[in-house]
């Protein structure tokens, strides 16, 4: 787990989190509410912004995260035990590829770390819906 990681705002333009992915050099990043609380809202990932934003003919610098994120990510707080977690994959009908990765959360929800690669977990299975 990353702990403490780096966060997109969901009023935050698709052109800064595509800047902040290339500068961090990461492909998915928990949007939340805002920088003090940190609520959890869901998952960006550099393909959403291409597929979501580009692809649909939308303008970077005038569409927001909270508009492209899935909010169908898989969450689970600290002190959850993941032997044996299933990390659930739901594609859209018109997809074809979706990045698994879990989101620590706090009792409040608030992020506090994230998984990136969960199928390098040991019992964790990732289920196609």
């Amino acid at each position: 787990m990353v702990p403490d990681p780096h966060v997109a705002v969901a009023g935050a333009m698709a052109s800064e989190v595509a800047i902040m992915l290339k500068t961090r050099n990461i492909s998915v990043v928990p949007v939340v509410d805002d920088h003090r609380t940190r609520l959890f809202l869901g998952t960006l990932s550099d393909r959403e912004l291409v597929t979501r934003c580009l692809a649909e003919g939308k303008h970077p610098w005038h569409t927001r995260a909270d508009s492209l994120m899935r909010t169908n990510s898989p969450v689970v707080q600290a002190d959850q035990e993941l032997d044996g977690y299933k990390v659930r994959m739901d594609l859209e009908p018109n997809e074809s590829h979706l990045r698994a990765t879990i989101t620590v959360v706090d009792a409040t929800r608030r992020v506090i770390g994230f998984i990136s690669h969960p199928e390098q977990i040991p019992g964790v299975e990732i289920v196609l819906g």
